[in-house]
């Protein structure tokens, strides 16, 4: 008999403490916070599921590189979460997935996370995702092309509203007008003889709508300094200029005379295109300078490394709504060291049958990266201290922070207290 009540004892004992191990951070996806969408050509599918954009790239391993001429680019799909405090944009995220048809499907994923960082990560899929089933798609080159542009493209150069920037006369220099057709993914650098680069470069993605840019020389009737004509789209849009950049071609504006170099053709890979020898007189002597383009495809994303995440705590007085943002001090918010040693004293919380009175800031939520977790805050006076309850929203299981854990809590959020 003493054995079995010794055996039930330790039983007993083991559960419970089994039951007071629990992790009380559990991150997941909170859907309510976000909004997606899916922008197909014409086929429409209006049910969309954020976590399945959110996780589109996460669960498949990462391709190194798309090895293909041309792919077709099938639809698109954003994730947003819009920011927690008016004016405050630390809770922002969104997420992009592009879906390309080559030799197999793929989906191409972007991420605020990734802001800085170009590229993309790509995963191979087993088929179109349904709501793309039926898509013809916009087809794109790898590799962008060089045309010579046509006499009616040109013509849009003497259009009354062709240039950006108003009270500035800039003549344009139809014949050297170029029409480029887009690459998949890549930058095009634009430079001035054996060194320099110089702004604008401009940048082409898998997009389902392509835009042709069109690249010109024209100079500032007023100084005679020589600009370099942009724009994306052709007739209709509006030129930018920009000033070439290089002290030759500057001091020598008033006797600028140019030739076109290059009749069209691919751009390949990392390979300088001379598009124009621009020659001026600099004391006394001719010098020609040539504007060339260069071609630099981005690489994916294939390793493993962990993208910075935003991690950020909210304390707030109502539910958070993603079309209403909380002002300030309805929320309030720690981040860095601080969140660190919140998800701490958290974590010393152990599970309750009650919980406390609640006061004006009765939600806290989690954000790490585009996952989160949402707790109601109770609280509950005692003599010397107040203890700290929280509720996970989704279990509705109650925890009960640690004496340590609560004094933590109250200096991180004073304004609970007040």
């Amino acid at each position: 008999m003493k054995k079995r009540a010794l055996m039930a004892l330790s039983l007993l004992w083991l559960t419970a403490g089994c039951s007071e191990d629990v992790d009380v951070v559990r991150y997941g996806h909170i859907e309510e916070h976000w909004q997606a969408e899916r922008v197909p050509i014409n086929s429409q599918e209006p049910e969309v599921n954020a976590e399945t954009i959110l996780n589109q790239c996460e669960d498949k391993e990462r391709l190194a590189e798309l090895d293909e001429e041309t792919f077709s680019v099938l639809g698109m799909a954003y994730a947003t979460r819009a920011p927690f405090i008016t004016e405050d944009y630390d809770g922002y995220a969104f997420d992009e997935v592009t879906y390309v048809e080559g030799d197999a499907v793929y989906a191409l994923c972007r991420s605020h996370q990734m802001d800085g960082i170009p590229g993309y990560q790509a995963v191979e899929l087993e088929a179109r995702p349904s709501f793309l089933k039926d898509e013809v798609g916009t087809e794109v080159s790898f590799l962008p092309t060089v045309h010579v542009a046509t006499e009616n493209e040109r013509a849009s150069l003497h259009e009354p509203d062709a240039f950006y920037e108003n009270g500035q006369d800039i003549e344009p220099y139809p014949v050297t007008l170029m029409r480029m057709s887009p690459g998949f993914n890549g930058t095009v650098e634009i430079g001035i003889g054996e060194w320099g680069f110089f702004n604008p470069s401009f940048d082409f993605s898998p997009n389902l709508r392509q835009f042709d840019v069109f690249i010109a020389l024209g100079r500032d009737t007023e100084t005679n300094l020589p600009h370099l004509l942009m724009s994306y789209g052709g007739d209709g849009a509006r030129y930018s200029s920009s000033i070439l950049q290089d002290t030759d071609l500057l001091n020598g504006a008033d006797s600028l005379t140019f030739r076109r170099v290059f009749e069209g053709g691919t751009m390949e890979p990392s390979k300088q295109i001379p598009l124009y020898d621009i020659t001026v007189e600099v004391d006394g002597q001719m010098v020609t300078k040539t504007l060339w383009m260069r071609f630099k495809p981005i690489p994916l994303l294939s390793d493993s490394t962990e993208l910075e995440k935003v991690s950020i705590a909210y304390l707030h007085k109502y539910p958070y709504h993603r079309e209403v943002p909380l002002p300030y001090p309805d929320a309030v918010s720690v981040s860095g060291e601080a969140y660190d040693r919140l998800v701490e004293a958290i974590e010393t919380a152990r599970p309750s049958t009650k919980s406390g009175e609640t006061e004006d800031y009765k939600y806290l939520t989690l954000l790490r990266g585009n996952l989160g977790q949402q707790f109601e805050v109770s609280y509950q006076q005692r003599s010397k201290k107040v203890d700290v309850y929280v509720k996970d929203v989704k279990t509705g299981e109650v925890f009960k922070l640690s004496s340590v854990g609560a004094e933590t809590f109250q200096e991180l959020y004073p304004q609970a207290f007040e």
